[in-house]
């Protein structure tokens, strides 16, 4: 009977792993859950300073001399805080770390989640018009593999054998 138990814990544990939000429980715990981004699109002054997390994928990456500005569509977020709804978006953002991020990693069509405060607006072309973006400054970050994100499907899978 203990071996049942301590068999059903592993599960339970693995399971929960599989949940767990990629980014950690420290940041999370500065962050304004309720402050949502079509809140901070609209009116991105009311927001300076507070925490928030975001994500979406990655449009752009420009390299300028100790920052790397990032462009992000954003995306609705799982409870893992992925992103998972492109099609619900609400906006783009700017995302603006301070140090160099390789374009040929953090590359356009990549998703990623960011923790970060939002620092500010900047105006920029998009198209022929022009566009106000809020600006992050992230805390924290993690960027989605291809082979983390499926965006078709939600599985899970508990057994014994070989797999193709």
């Amino acid at each position: 009977m203990n071996s049942v138990k301590i068999l059903a814990s592993v599960i339970m544990l693995a399971l929960l792993s599989g949940c767990a939000p990629v980014i950690s429980e420290n940041v999370l715990k500065t962050v304004d859950r309720s402050i949502e981004f079509k809140a901070v699109a609209a009116d991105p002054a009311r927001y300076i300073g507070k925490s928030v997390v975001f994500g979406g994928t990655i449009i752009r990456v420009e390299n300028f001399e100790n920052i790397t500005v990032m462009e992000v569509v954003q995306e609705g977020l799982n409870s893992q805080l992925k992103p998972v709804a492109q099609e619900e978006s609400a906006g783009r953002f700017l995302v603006r770390f301070k140090e160099f991020k390789d374009p040929a990693i953090f590359s356009a069509g990549k998703h990623i989640t960011v923790a970060g405060v939002v620092t500010g607006t900047e105006t920029r072309p998009l198209g022929k018009a022009t566009y106000r973006y809020p600006v992050l400054e992230p805390e924290e970050h993690y960027l989605w593999e291809p082979s983390d994100y499926d965006r078709g499907r939600t599985s899970v899978g508990i057994g014994i054998g070989f797999g193709f």
